[in-house]
């Protein structure tokens, strides 16, 4: 390996290390959610209301919501928990 791909490769780990713990808390977070709390939150990927279910894009109900959503609905629970 030349020096050049050295100094890329430890560019590459300097900028992306310090953000994977980032996600992998917002993954432990929102498998920590309830369903009721997921619901609690519109779809952005999808448009589905507050209280619906995810869909499909051909219209049939997801059997997880989306990840977005999940993401969201952990940032709303967060936000509550703080006030």
């Amino acid at each position: 390996m030349g020096p050049r791909l050295a100094k890329v490769l430890k560019m590459i780990n300097i900028e992306h290390l310090p953000g994977c713990g980032t996600l992998h808390y917002r993954d432990v977070k929102t498998k920590e959610l309830t369903p009721k709390q997921v619901l609690s939150v519109p779809c952005t990927t999808c448009g589905a209301a507050v209280g619906e279910v995810c869909e499909l894009h051909t219209g049939a109900p997801r059997t997880e919501p989306h990840r977005d959503r999940k993401l969201s609905a952990a940032e709303a629970v967060e936000e509550a928990g703080k006030r």
